[in-house]
């Protein structure tokens, strides 16, 4: 008797996993997306059909829901029957993307060439329906130089460097949920369970901190898992081969290398070839930040003047005055160095923030591609999501420094002090930059009275029960929860600021100012679906007063906009613009669209558009009308106060109480 429905599925194995302790129906809705109603229906299903011995669902007002179990025989013949164990059965690859992770699985973890009969055979699906399943394959591994070849009577295969499998493993089946989906389908244990990842991450630090290589707690579970599947496809015949590098025995991050791999050895009994020392070699030189000057000062230079001008370029500076930002500037660059080494070493690095960044940070996330696409040394990439989420943090956090300049101080502590301190700093400044401000950012051990001095409260991700201070601690984790950010949020709301600094402040737009920015002749009410149409109806506006090739070039510069990322804000709201300023004055069109428009293959519903035109003069005062915008996006009743508007005058005086 299986368990035919993947939420029952995930509900078990979740109940599982916490099996020592009762788990609410909230925290599963939370961990599947879903409604408590839903899961409650679903437990009811569950303990209404369950019938094995020594096995029982126990529920208790206000407490939750608890999986007993009589003896460990009970429990393995549980996880058999609901199919919850490692091996792979029928009904758990019954829909098209678990075939595909079964499919690639076979493909990249089997020594031999699987026969395309036996195959459709084991996943009782046809020749057809397989050949569906593997043109999506195909596509999937050409974005990793990755091919699938076939031999007669032989079967078929993937084709390529190992290096690129293992890239495409950690993205693929790793990305964001890092062991989930692989321990379902591997028949023995993915990772190597003489040496737990615990085991290994301790290795992989102690090594780096003798050698003084700093690593961001998320680069250091990067780097772990990759050792740890590196240990995997050794085991299994799968080894590192060409790989182009040139290092030699003195370099820091080799040695660092030898040694860790040396204690992984001694604990597994595990060689690693020298190309694997090569290949983790690689890992700490794209991943650590530099503990040396020596060459690179002259490449950070100029990466430094290539940052610069790229703000200059697209008007950023009158915007947001990111140039004069020594913080920024320093952080960013020494950040794009390292990711300019992972870039030319095809090395991937998985940011678990990613899709936070982008849905609650969309703006900056989409300012922070444009500059990369815009930077010369980038120009050519193709940079990931979660690198470019990486990067929006330094911006994020620089724009949260300018808000306000009557600030609480700060102290970040954690363990490993740059690494984990830095994270927590970036979680602090984006979450409630706006009202404090992070002094330092230490290690547990750097702790000492001085650091103290002038601080309001401190954030710790390391318990710090043990100590007295005269203020306020926050224990809280790395990730910076929803409730820990509310307490915080909370205890200020009743402290005091123990001193104020003098700062630049941000002068809110007033109304006034906001309306020249805005005209009637540049506001109109669309009724047809033709984006292109409206487009040119827009510019064509906007272009009155400017030279006679401004409204191609406006379109152009848009045009290149958008191929670089979406310009749809939300659902309902476009925010299209040139990839540089062309006006010589600040102009913004807006159009209410009364039927929803087709702005790309994402986006069907937009029914408001902003389309700014930037001054080459200087733009200071169109970031004011950008932030109106973005928090409209967060405003539903607003949005549809504004789609209901007919006239100008209707608009403006919704569109100003917007806060």
């Amino acid at each position: 008797m299986g368990v035919s429905n993947t939420k029952e599925k995930n509900i078990l194995q979740f109940l599982i996993k916490h099996k020592e302790r009762f788990v609410t129906s909230k925290e599963l809705a939370e961990h599947l997306s879903c409604s408590d109603r839903t899961v409650r229906n679903t437990l009811k299903l569950i303990d209404q059909t369950m019938n094995l011995q020594g096995v029982k669902l126990i529920s208790k007002q206000g407490q939750g829901y608890q999986l007993f179990f009589e003896n460990q025989e009970a429990y393995q013949k549980f996880r058999l029957t609901y199919e919850l164990g490692e091996v792979y059965t029928k009904t758990s690859i019954s829909k098209g993307d678990d075939r595909l992770v079964f499919i690639l699985n076979k493909l990249l973890f089997e020594q031999v060439p699987v026969l395309f009969d036996d195959l459709a055979e084991e996943l009782y699906v046809s020749r057809s329906t397989l050949s569906h399943d593997f043109k999506k394959i195909r596509g999937m591994l050409s974005e990793y130089n990755l091919s699938i070849e076939s031999r007669a009577n032989k079967g078929v295969y993937v084709s390529g460097e190992e290096r690129d499998k293992r890239c495409f493993i950690m993205n693929y089946f790793l990305e964001n949920q890092f062991f989930k989906t692989l321990h379902c389908y591997v028949t023995s244990n993915f990772f190597d369970q003489t040496l737990p990842l615990e085991e290994l991450a301790r290795i992989v630090l102690d090594e780096c901190q003798e050698a003084n290589l700093r690593l961001s707690d998320f680069v250091l579970q990067n780097l772990v898992v990759h050792i740890a599947l590196a240990m995997v496809r050794i085991k299994s015949g799968f080894e590192i081969k060409n790989l182009d590098c040139q290092m030699t025995n003195n370099d820091t991050e080799r040695k660092v290398a030898k040694r860790i791999l040396s204690r992984v050895s001694e604990v597994t009994n595990q060689e690693f070839p020298i190309q694997e020392i090569d290949y983790i070699t690689l890992h700490l030189l794209a991943k650590s930040q530099p503990s040396q000057k020596s060459q690179i000062e002259l490449s950070k230079e100029e990466m430094k003047k290539s940052l610069v001008q790229t703000f200059q370029t697209l008007g950023l500076d009158d915007i947001y005055h990111f140039s004069s930002d020594f913080q920024l500037i320093e952080g960013l660059v020494t950040h794009l160095m390292t990711l300019q080494v992972r870039l030319a070493s095809r090395i991937t690095l998985n940011n678990p923030l990613v899709d936070e960044v982008k849905q609650n940070y969309s703006d900056i996330f989409f300012l922070t591609r444009e500059i990369l696409a815009n930077m010369e040394t980038f120009s050519q990439d193709t940079i990931s999501d979660d690198e470019i989420a990486y990067v929006s943090l330094h911006f994020l956090a620089a724009m949260e420094r300018r808000k306000e300049n009557n600030k609480f101080s700060v102290l970040a502590i954690c363990a490993t002090g740059f690494g984990a301190a830095q994270m927590l700093r970036n979680r602090l400044e984006a979450e409630l930059g706006n009202r404090l401000e992070v002094v330092d950012v230490i290690g547990y051990y750097e702790l000492n009275q001085e650091k103290i001095q002038g601080i309001d409260f401190i954030v710790s991700a390391v318990d710090l029960s043990n100590l007295y201070f005269q203020i306020p601690v926050f224990t809280v984790s790395v990730f910076l929860k929803r409730e820990e950010i509310a307490q915080i949020r909370q205890a200020m709301d009743q402290m005091q600021v123990s001193s104020r600094r003098d700062g630049t402040q941000i002068i809110n737009i007033k109304n006034e100012n906001l309306k020249q920015y805005f005209s009637k002749d540049h506001f109109l009410i669309w009724t047809n679906q033709d984006r292109v149409s409206l487009l040119e109806k827009m510019v064509e506006g906007l272009a009155v007063g400017e030279s006679t090739d401004f409204k191609q070039s406006l379109l152009y510069g848009i045009k290149q906009r958008e191929e670089l990322s979406s310009v749809v804000f939300s659902e309902k709201i476009a925010v299209p613009h040139p990839i540089q300023a062309l006006g010589t004055e600040i102009k913004v069109s807006v159009a209410i669209c009364k039927e929803p428009l087709l702005w790309d293959d994402q986006s069907s519903h937009v029914q408001l558009v902003f389309l700014l035109s930037p001054s080459i003069y200087g733009n200071e005062g169109l970031t004011d009308v950008t932030k109106k915008i973005v928090s409209l996006t967060e405003n539903d009743d607003l949005q549809n106060q504004l789609i209901t508007c007919n006239n100008f005058e209707d608009f403006i005086n919704i569109f100003e109480k917007v806060t």
